[in-house]
Order: C-alpha cells, then sequence, then structure tokens
C-alpha cells in the first residue's frame, strides 16, 4: 500500500515554503492554508538573526484585510488585531506588522502561536464579516454617542477583561462599563451570552453593556433583546442614541 509523503500532504493542503532573500539576509517565507475571503493566505517570514528568530507578517495581513473593506486606515481599529497578537505574544507595529522576535530553541513553542495567531486573525475577519461592520460603522457611532453622552467619561476601545483564566474582550469600556455592539444575528448574539454567563459567575461581576443594532431590522433586534437581557444590560441601538442617560451607571 502506497503510503502519504509528507512532502505531499503539506502541498496539497496548502503549506508552502521557501528560502527568498530579504535585504542583505535569507529568510524563510511560509504561506499557511489559513485563508481569508477570496483565497489570500495568511503568510509570514521568518528570519535567523543569531541565537534568535525573528517572525514578521510584513504587514501583508492588514494589507490584505483592507483590500477586503476594512477601514484599517483608521489605527483605532486596529485594536482588536493589536489584542489577538499580544494574547499569543506578538506586536502589532506602527507600520502595520505583526512582529516577534524569539530563541531560536523555542521554535517549537513559537511555531503553535504563529498557527493560533493566524487562525484567530481568520476567525477575526469571519466574525466581523458576519456582524456586517466590516467598516465599523457601528462602532464608530456608538462611541460618538458615548463621548456625546458624557464627555468627562474616560473611554476606551477594544478592551480585554480577565475573568479567572479566560480573556474577554468587548468593543468598549466606558467608565467602568464594557460595552459590546451587538448585530441581531447567532454568531454574534451567541458569543455575547457566553461572555455573560462567565462574567456572572465572577466574585465581583463587572457592570456590562449590550447595544442591540436595530437599524435595519428592529423586530430581530427585540427577539435578541429578549435573550440577552435574561443575562445582562441590553438596550436597542435606537433607545441607547435616544434615551440613555450616563447617569444610569
Amino acid at each position: 500500500m502506497c503510503t502519504i509523503r509528507c512532502s505531499d500532504f503539506f502541498a496539497q493542503a496548502g503549506w508552502h515554503c521557501q528560502t527568498i532573500n530579504v535585504g542583505s539576509r535569507p529568510a524563510t517565507y511560509i504561506s499557511t492554508p489559513i485563508t481569508l475571503p477570496g483565497g489570500k493566505p495568511l503568510d509570514f517570514y521568518l528570519i535567523r538573526r543569531g541565537d534568535f528568530i525573528e517572525f514578521t507578517d510584513d504587514g501583508v495581513t492588514l494589507f490584505a484585510l483592507r483590500s477586503l473593506g476594512y477601514t484599517l486606515s483608521d489605527k483605532r481599529n486596529w485594536k482588536g488585531l493589536d489584542n489577538l497578537g499580544l494574547k499569543f505574544g506578538f506586536q502589532l507595529s506602527d507600520s502595520g506588522a505583526f512582529e516577534a522576535i524569539f530563541p531560536a530553541v523555542d521554535l517549537d513553542l513559537w511555531g503553535g502561536k504563529i498557527l493560533r495567531l493566524m487562525s484567530s486573525i481568520a476567525s477575526w475577519e469571519e466574525d466581523r464579516s458576519a456582524e456586517g461592520d466590516t467598516d465599523f460603522s457601528l462602532t464608530d457611532e456608538i462611541e460618538m454617542l458615548l463621548r456625546a453622552k458624557d464627555p468627562q467619561r474616560k473611554i476606551k476601545r477594544n478592551v480585554v477583561m480577565k475573568v479567572g483564566k479566560a480573556e474577554i474582550s468587548f468593543d468598549f469600556q466606558w467608565g467602568s462599563t464594557y460595552i459590546d455592539a451587538v448585530a441581531p444575528i447567532p454568531q454574534s448574539v451567541n458569543p455575547r451570552l457566553r461572555k455573560a454567563v462567565l462574567i456572572s459567575k465572577a466574585d465581583s461581576p463587572a457592570d456590562i453593556l449590550f447595544i442591540v443594532d436595530d437599524r435595519v431590522n428592529q423586530q430581530k433586534a427585540e427577539d435578541e433583546i429578549g435573550v440577552l437581557g435574561g443575562l445582562a444590560s441590553t438596550i436597542l441601538f435606537s433607545d441607547f442614541r435616544q434615551h440613555y442617560s450616563a447617569s444610569i451607571h
């Protein structure tokens, strides 16, 4: 019986690896089978520097996301991706490149981190696309409303909260309140339900608020209010825009 050769598996599974020159140094270019819509694979480079290895995607990931319509020319919209990088030990540079330097002897450990980073970026894109907010219009409008309702209250965008060993991300921290913009679809609602359950089990549960987008389908948004409202403070976007008072929290 013929066995599947390792080289055949990696080639047919979508992996590609070759040595190229980057300036005066050779680098290992790796193209992964983890792809964005349209089939663009997530690629990166490994450059040996003595006893260390430099990882970089050379800004190609952000460029690919921009090509899909994500408004990443505004660096405020990088924060969610930056948090993903930090979670696995990578920095998002000012030029928009994911980067890291690690000991060469730890390549096995960092190989796993690289794959988790790439998978998380693909999942981030899938979730954002499903929510229909690739241009960040909903989050931008909510941010403007937050600033208008209480100009003195400190606001942070794309924040991470730790609950036990779990890291939970939110679109905003507004004073002591954590806020998420929610599309009225299962891909958006279900993760918020899990967040609310986790936070409710904490010794000192954080103050959270879900703002459900009802700009397109009010009935669907109202249905999701009934689902989320049993676990956390939840409000329709239109009600938040018209009636929500900063003094509530």
